[in-house]
């Protein structure tokens, strides 16, 4: 057997799969670090001041349906005009809402376990227990299911070390805008925890024509100044129409 399938194979094992299936990211040097991409039939969790986009992006990649599901109160920064903007068709999305949050992570298990869409975008406003995350990890190992876990409450964090950060997630991320024109964004990307190899950080440019993305040399990192800071935030959140 060759060394590279029987890595998948030794993979797929612990994660409790019998074959490991993965959404590259078309970016070599993030594939590898994850062993060839992000890992379906998995938890994933996305924190910092970009998350909201970053998990755009891995939407779009993923490119099927995508169940929503948040407290009752809108997070604006999903929104169908956003999402049109960013070629996201809102028709994807299923949108669940709940008044608390235990009625939430009941419709997360059931969602996840269905592997009756390709992603499952949970928004929770506080940290989950160990329990909780090990809940949603068995729901969805056995599906081709993308979990993702975006921490509104953590989001806005200024350093990747953020607090009560969740121990269960396979991979952990947290994302920065770098630097912003009307043509690409340049996000800083830091994969904080990864389950097959060691922690990493890129530069990463998203295309706003193409949707395309690029590394940029970490050498080149430019940081936003103050006004700048003030124009990405309305580029990425405007308001309602």
């Amino acid at each position: 057997m060759k060394h590279s399938a029987l890595r998948e194979q030794i993979i797929a094992l612990e994660l409790g799969r019998s074959e490991r299936q993965v959404l590259p990211f078309g970016l070599p040097d993030i594939d590898e670090a994850l062993q060839g991409g992000i890992d379906l039939g998995a938890m994933h969790e996305i924190s910092g001041p970009a998350a909201v986009l970053f998990t755009q992006v891995i939407i779009r990649q993923k490119g099927e349906e995508v169940a929503w599901l948040s407290m009752e109160n809108l997070n604006e920064e999903y929104y169908p005009y956003g999402l049109l903007q960013s070629e996201t068709d809102p028709a994807r999305f299923i949108v669940v809402r709940s008044q608390n949050s235990r009625d939430l992570l009941k419709a997360a298990y059931e969602v996840l376990a269905s592997n009756a869409v390709g992603c499952v975008l949970l928004e929770v406003q506080e940290a989950l227990t160990q329990t909780q995350m090990r809940k949603l990890q068995i729901a969805v190992k056995n599906t081709r299911t993308l979990g993702l876990i975006l921490n509104t409450d953590y989001t806005g964090s200024a350093a990747p070390e953020s607090k009560g950060l969740l121990g269960s997630a396979l991979t952990r991320w947290y994302v920065q805008v770098l630097h912003w024109t009307y043509e690409t964004t340049q996000i800083e990307l830091y994969l904080t925890k990864n389950r097959h190899g060691s922690p990493c950080h890129w530069i990463v440019e998203i295309d706003h024509a193409t949707h395309h993305l690029h590394l940029v040399p970490i050498s080149g990192k430019r940081a936003i100044d103050q006004a700048e800071s003030r124009t990405v935030a309305e580029a990425l959140c405007p308001d309602h129409p």
